[in-house]
């Protein structure tokens, strides 16, 4: 469990980095073309998602790694949080 959660939290963190560093890029070019606008708000929710499942994933490994007292809820949080996650992240590039 220790090694999926940080596993899942740096690669989730990951693309929010990138995905983050892709809407700055976008700022500089949004009005080049008038489809870049339209999926300006599909990067900025999926960055969001990406960046909340991470820091989740982050937390739950933090609370395996020192021991928490409150890491099993924490992991139960992960997973719950998961399945939304998903479906938003679905229903976003669809």
């Amino acid at each position: 469990m220790l090694v999926v959660d940080a596993a899942m939290a740096a690669l989730c963190l990951t693309l929010a980095v990138v995905q983050a560093v892709v809407c700055i890029l976008y700022l500089f070019v949004l009005d080049l073309s008038p489809t870049l606008r339209g999926q300006m708000s599909m990067l900025l929710g999926s960055t969001a998602i990406f960046a909340v499942v991470g820091l989740l994933f982050l937390a739950g490994f933090l609370g395996l790694l020192k021991h928490w007292r409150w890491h099993w809820p924490l992991q139960g949080l992960v997973v719950v949080a998961t399945v939304p996650a998903a479906l938003g992240l679905y229903s976003l590039l669809t």
